[in-house]
């Protein structure tokens, strides 16, 4: 049995380490407080089938996927929370308000060093492999960063190049007319989500109810929640 350390709580890294979690011991390391929390990946799923292996029944109608031409809009942070508690009972271990401070690599095992989780205020794991997501959710405040290596050459998400996307969800009513560069899709409680690359364009009459600003795909077929899916059952090696 292999050990896995993925540091990050994105999506990919979550469904890799389901999958991984079945012959593997993997442990989860993300900085913020709460997996889900904030959620930097847009709520829009192009296939509703995609989640159906990692959800029950009654955790998809909770999250009330609302049809859209095309796809569908959820909220993502309640869909990253679930898939979190799913891969926890996968048995994946989660460390939350953790950060890494140190990983060496010496005869093909790695020793990270980590603050804020465990037993104790500083702990070490030995992992036979690192998969780095961090660069794929939202940064943490004040001192709460990694830090990693960049010379190691660890196992990251390959997504096309990443840039800063601002987010924010509004009242549908208030999304009726929106500039072309804006991409907006609806989700079941009288919301929105539009997304701008960069700064927002436009501003909603009765303002943003949520706004983020999260590290995203340039290429649209990529900023979905599919394509999360997609990556992670990549890293996990899992075959279509």
């Amino acid at each position: 049995m292999n050990r896995i350390v993925c540091i990050g709580g994105s999506i990919a890294n979550l469904i890799a380490a389901y999958h991984l979690s079945e012959t593997n011991d993997v442990t989860i390391i993300d900085v913020h407080a709460e997996i889900g929390m904030p959620c930097g990946q847009p709520g829009f799923l192009l296939d509703l089938d995609k989640l159906q292996p990692y959800m029950t029944k009654d955790q998809l109608e909770f999250l009330r996927p609302h049809s859209n031409e095309p796809g569908w809009g959820l909220r993502s942070e309640w869909m990253t929370k679930l898939l979190a508690l799913n891969t926890a009972q996968q048995g994946a271990k989660i460390l939350t308000r953790t950060r890494i401070t140190s990983i060496a690599l010496e005869n093909e095992i790695y020793t990270v060093k980590f603050s804020g989780g465990g037993p104790t205020s500083t702990s070490t794991i030995d992992a036979n492999q690192i998969i780095d997501a961090s660069h794929l959710v939202p940064k943490a405040p004040g001192s709460l960063q990694h830090t990693i290596d960049q010379t190691l050459e660890l196992i990251t998400p390959k997504f096309s190049e990443i840039t800063e996307w601002f987010g924010g969800t509004a009242l549908t009513s208030d999304c009726l007319e929106l500039p072309e560069s804006a991409w907006k899709f609806d989700r079941s409680e009288g919301l929105s989500e539009v997304w701008f690359e960069g700064s927002p364009q436009w501003q909603p009459t009765h303002g943003w109810i949520e706004q983020i600003t999260a590290p995203l795909p340039s290429a649209s077929q990529q900023r979905t929640i599919d394509a999360q899916i997609d990556e992670g059952r990549s890293l996990a090696g899992v075959n279509e």
